[in-house]
């Protein structure tokens, strides 16, 4: 049976069935043939397309994502590469329907919620935000929790909640978490909410696990200025302008801002 044939069985098996000399049950099997390959296809092409994203491909990222949509609409990670790419393109509008498409498909995906959370956050609607991050946390199937804990966090610390996002990089670090982030964010909270001889503390656990980058620097000279560590604020200072001189947080501090 040709793919066309099998088309046209899709749309009319409902209502009269399809003339084949194979019968209903041979039919069936055609068509459920034929769904199983869209699906695949659907697989193949959304794993094209989140390749060619992480390359920067954009343009033929794009391509295979809509091309994985035609082939299967209810495939729901197509939907959230499509989502992602579109957020990647500035175009939010269109990534809001693409997530919201994608967490309708598949409820139950924790990945979908969390990259759905941190989009929601982007766009300042930070009480769905956070409820997104809390079905990906709360799922006890998620192998990472601790990466949407992270994300709570940051969320609450752009709305301004430093105590609620205290709390969730605190429990981040609880889940074991060995990304740079949570440990980082204990410390940057704790910088905000003026603790600043227990984020100093904190920072030292993190330089002890973790390389700095221009971020971390940034907020380890913050904590050194508030302690009045003039030593560590010294050497924090000659790292970020030895190590990352082209960093704009370098450029900052040359310029006065981070002094």
């Amino acid at each position: 049976m040709s793919h066309r044939l099998l088309s046209v069985c899709v749309v009319v098996l409902g209502l009269t069935g399809c003339a084949t000399t194979g019968g209903l049950e041979g039919d069936r099997g055609s068509v459920e043939r034929h769904v199983g390959e869209n699906r695949q296809a659907a697989e193949i092409n959304t794993e094209l397309a989140a390749g060619y994203m992480r390359e920067g491909e954009l343009k033929i990222s794009m391509e295979k994502v809509r091309r994985a949509i035609r082939f299967d609409s209810g495939y729901a990670p197509a939907h959230h590469v499509h989502a992602l790419l579109l957020q990647r393109l500035g175009e939010d509008d269109k990534a809001a329907k693409a997530f919201a498409r994608a967490v309708r498909l598949d409820g139950d995906n924790s990945d979908m919620a969390n990259n759905y959370g941190g989009f929601l956050c982007s766009q300042g609607d930070y009480e769905r935000a956070q409820a997104m991050f809390g079905r990906a946390y709360g799922d006890p199937l998620y192998e990472t929790p601790e990466y949407a804990l992270v994300n709570s966090g940051r969320c609450y610390q752009q709305a301004g909640d430093q105590a609620q996002a205290l709390a969730q990089f605190r429990r981040a670090v609880a889940e074991g978490a060995r990304q740079p982030a949570a440990l980082l964010g204990v410390a940057q909270a704790l910088l905000e909410t003026g603790e600043a001889a227990e984020a100093a503390e904190v920072m030292r656990q993190y330089e002890s696990r973790h390389r700095h980058t221009p971020r971390s620097l940034t907020v380890a000279i913050a904590i050194d200025r508030m302690v009045g560590d003039e030593q560590a604020l010294k050497n924090h200072r000659l790292i970020l302008r030895g190590r990352f001189p082209d960093s704009p947080e370098a450029q900052a501090l040359e310029q006065g801002g981070s002094r």
